[in-house]
């Protein structure tokens, strides 16, 4: 004998057109029809619900779209989430910029660029306006086609910013790390009796955005890069570990021989603009409103909401001496 419920969709099989019917786990409706057709929609009245700031048919309205990349491959840092959070947090604050976060690499592709009536569905790069790397270290394990497409994306004019383990990725790819401007070495002044060092930083460029409000000396607690690979003749520096202050001279065969240290620069890729900084390690690195002022300045910077290209000035690296106390600091939070 056949069951109630049975029959009922048996019934209701039949009411729907020839639809096929789908299983049902609870109650006894399958859903409608697949050849149902667009619904008619009657607007409300005048005055019977608030007026929408978005004309109907049309994605929420925003300046610029930014692509966070989070997902490390290599060395993961648990201030990863915080990063991105606060890369989400400062575009709603700034209304600058909507936010995609994304731990993995898909949307690293050369599609995009189409309207978008139903929210804000990126399918590729050219949905977006910049990208910014929080730490997501290690080989991104991306094909040809989206290695070129990364590329391609920030010569035509996009932005990239990398914080922090942004610095720290992709080392076999040395169309990457010319891109960025320089690669992680080591951290030789960090250890485990000094997980975060207090390191005196030289504001070299107070003339953006991002420097503007910086003292010329001061202490950042943090763990910061050496890198590789960096010239002043195509990146401007805008901060450097402060040589004068800084003994460097026990551990000469870990530095560059000019001991020219970087810690935040700006370059061009083509027509892109990219900023990168070692700062970042520590979550609470990004409760720090100078941190989090420098970033959201490096974003709408990358994004040509201020500023101007980046000029390199090869020929203006601190001199270093020997280390001495005193000068301006001040202590990071």
């Amino acid at each position: 004998m056949m069951r109630a419920g049975a029959l009922a969709a048996l019934v209701l099989a039949a009411t729907m057109g020839g639809a096929a019917a789908q299983t049902v786990s609870n109650g006894t409706w399958a859903g409608p029809p697949a050849n149902a057709g667009p619904i008619a929609v009657t607007p409300p009245p005048p005055g019977a619900a608030p007026a929408s700031p978005v004309p109907p048919g049309m994605r929420s309205p925003s300046p610029k779209h930014v692509l966070v990349l989070g997902g490390a491959r290599g060395w993961h840092h648990d201030s990863i989430p915080a990063g991105m959070a606060a890369v989400y947090n400062w575009g709603r604050a700034t209304h600058l910029w909507d936010t995609e976060m994304r731990t993995e690499f898909s949307l690293v592709n050369g599609r995009g660029g189409q309207p978008m009536t139903a929210g804000f569905q990126p399918v590729g790069l050219r949905d977006f306006d910049a990208i910014v790397v929080v730490s997501a270290t290690g080989d991104w394990g991306l094909d040809a086609s989206q290695k070129a497409a990364l590329l391609d994306f920030v010569r035509a004019g996009g932005g990239l910013v990398a914080i922090h383990g942004g610095v720290d990725a992709n080392h076999g790819w040395k169309e990457y790390v010319d891109m960025v401007g320089g690669t992680f070495v080591s951290h030789p002044f960090n250890n485990h009796a000094w997980p975060l060092f207090p390191f005196p930083l030289r504001t070299e460029n107070r003339d953006t955005p991002m420097t503007s409000f910086l003292p010329a000396r001061w202490i950042r607690q943090d763990e910061l890069y050496v890198v590789r690979n960096f010239s002043r003749a195509d990146a401007e520096v805008l901060l450097s570990m402060d040589g004068e202050r800084l003994d460097m001279t026990r551990i000469p065969e870990q530095l560059p021989p000019d001991r020219d240290v970087p810690v935040a620069w700006i370059k061009q890729y083509g027509k892109g603009r990219v900023f990168a900084s070692t700062i970042g390690h520590a979550k609470e690195a990004f409760d720090d409103p100078d941190v989090a002022r420098m970033y959201t300045e490096a974003i709408r910077w990358a994004l040509r909401l201020s500023g101007d290209d980046a000029r390199p000035r090869p020929s203006v690296i601190p001199a270093l001496t020997a280390p001495r106390p005193g000068g301006q600091t001040r202590t990071g939070r």
